[in-house]
């Protein structure tokens, strides 16, 4: 006589991976258990006791379809309301973690947040990952403005564009120091369409959680 044993989604099984998982436990319980009545010994027929635990098994696996299917309905209004208030921030200056900043207009800014005071020097690379130019100056503890204006160390100017800045420090000491850098730009658009809200500042793409400041939202 076939037993059937409760059937439960594989550990670390999430959204339509974890209802899929159930759907076909649940099919294969339906499956196993119309097999067993069909198969079962008429003078030895199942015990009631053993059929009533089976169908409480059936009856919770068909509840973890249910609420499943409903809790991923909450979840994607939850993305859907979340991703809706993100649209006001198009046309705000917003403040966000990134090594990378837009070259335009001959001006490429980053805000450098040092934990120490000393020299640091400034290596700009390419959306190529190419050295450009390169600068030492000094770093004060707290938030530091460092501009380049585009022109490159041969004298060059290499074009409007997305580059990015590599900050290497040292302490009166000698020893480094950490820096946050970040950028500033006027949000042009938001993409949800990967699953992750992505601002978009002219060329740049920056993850919603690495915002650290929003201008002129109320």
């Amino acid at each position: 006589m076939t037993t059937i044993n409760a059937l439960t989604p594989n550990a670390g099984s999430s959204g339509s991976d974890a209802r899929d998982n159930i759907n076909a436990n649940f099919d294969l319980f339906i499956s196993l258990l119309t097999t067993q009545l069909q198969n079962q010994d008429p003078l030895e027929p199942l015990d009631s006791a053993e059929f009533t635990n089976q169908l409480v098994q059936y009856t919770m696996v068909e509840q973890q379809v249910a609420t499943t299917e409903k809790l991923e309905e909450q979840l994607t209004q939850l993305k859907t309301q979340s991703a809706s208030q993100f649209v006001n921030y198009i046309g705000k200056e917003v403040t966000a973690q990134s090594a990378t900043a837009q070259l335009k207009d001959d001006k490429a800014s980053w805000v450098l947040d040092a934990t120490s005071a000393g020299k640091a020097t400034i290596i700009i690379k390419n959306s190529e990952g190419a050295e450009v130019y390169q600068e030492e100056i000094d770093l004060k503890v707290g938030d530091n403005t460092f501009e380049w204006d585009g022109i490159a160390a041969n004298g060059t100017k290499p074009g409007d564009g997305a580059y990015s800045i590599d900050v290497l420090t040292k302490d009166a000491s000698g020893e480094p120091f950490a820096v946050q850098t970040e950028v500033k730009g006027k949000v042009d658009a938001v993409d949800f369409s990967t699953g992750d809200i992505i601002l978009y500042m002219d060329d740049l793409k920056i993850p919603v959680g690495e915002v650290t400041g929003v201008s002129g939202i109320l």
